[in-house]
């Protein structure tokens, strides 16, 4: 455990906002930085110290943290449909068309998805043409996505990968993957090195902004030590203009209510209506952001 100083703006005092147990026992602390708003766990575990919470029932049993299976056709599908939901918001298809227009060369677009788990964004990148990648540093999905998809999987830290940027892409995604790392600032910064002229990043995360104000310490993604970071909507959004990433196009999602098995009629609509004022408002607690490379 050590305490550093603020991913986003090196400031190094911070207010508490909760202490937190883990799984396994653990406590860790959740601040806010007093500079720039950045909620994040600090002082903060070690990367050995948090890999031991990603054996392989996070992604078998079902927590509040993990899921139910995460190996399963049907869930496979539920997650295929929130990457096509996410990519037609972000006109993601039309830059495609574009993009394919451009290619005099008649090259393959490459893609690489960093944070990949089971490889399910890289498979579906495949089924499209693609000349698809991904990166995981957890010992199962990386099995699972070479062996039982049959995908190309580095098995690395991002960070520590291609320091010689011997490879660059179309497009780089991080689904859900950058509240996870300890130097998500440092990670944007090396994804815009390894970017194709004109290639796209998108990214999702949870997102620290009214719903999760309102929730407290029992947030549905105040998850420790797996989640390290919580961005604001606008303070992602400052880190990435501060890069260089020039006009993202972004949205949010998620009204905090789960879909339930055998969930009554009311509930249902409920979840529609709810889901769809978060979405039209720019309340939801998830939110995606996709930005062109000049």
């Amino acid at each position: 455990m050590e305490t550093i100083p603020c991913n986003t703006c090196g400031h190094q005092t911070f207010t508490s906002l909760f202490l937190k147990n883990s799984p396994l026992g653990e406590t860790f602390s959740i601040v806010s930085c007093n500079q720039c708003g950045l909620v994040q766990v600090n002082p903060q575990p070690s990367l050995e110290a948090v890999k031991k919470y990603y054996d392989d029932s996070y992604f078998t049993q079902r927590t509040e943290r993990g899921y139910d299976n995460y190996y399963s056709s049907e869930l496979r599908k539920e997650i295929s449909r929130v990457f096509q939901l996410n990519l037609e918001d972000l006109d993601f298809f039309k830059w495609e068309k574009n993009r394919k227009k451009q290619n005099d060369s008649g090259k393959t677009l490459s893609s690489l998805d960093i944070g990949c788990a089971a490889g399910y964004f890289v498979s579906y990148m495949k089924e499209r043409g693609y000349e698809a990648k991904g990166i995981e540093i957890a010992d199962g999905p990386v099995q699972f996505a070479r062996e039982s998809l049959g995908l190309s999987i580095f098995q690395d830290n991002f960070l520590e990968w291609d320091l010689d940027f011997k490879h660059q892409f179309d497009v780089i995604t991080l689904w859900a993957t950058i509240e996870h790392l300890h130097k998500p600032k440092e990670t944007l910064e090396k994804i815009k090195k390894h970017l194709l002229p004109g290639g796209i990043l998108i990214l999702s995360t949870c997102r620290y902004g009214l719903l999760a104000k309102r929730k407290g310490l029992h947030w549905r993604y105040l998850n420790v030590p797996e989640h390290l970071y919580y961005y604001s909507f606008k303070g992602l959004k400052q880190v990435l203009v501060s890069l260089g990433y020039h006009s993202p196009k972004s949205f949010t999602y998620g009204s905090g209510l789960t879909s339930r098995k055998n969930a009554s009629l009311f509930f249902r609509l409920a979840k529609i209506f709810c889901d769809r004022f978060v979405k039209w408002f720019q309340m939801g607690d998830m939110m995606v952001f996709s930005v062109v490379k000049d």
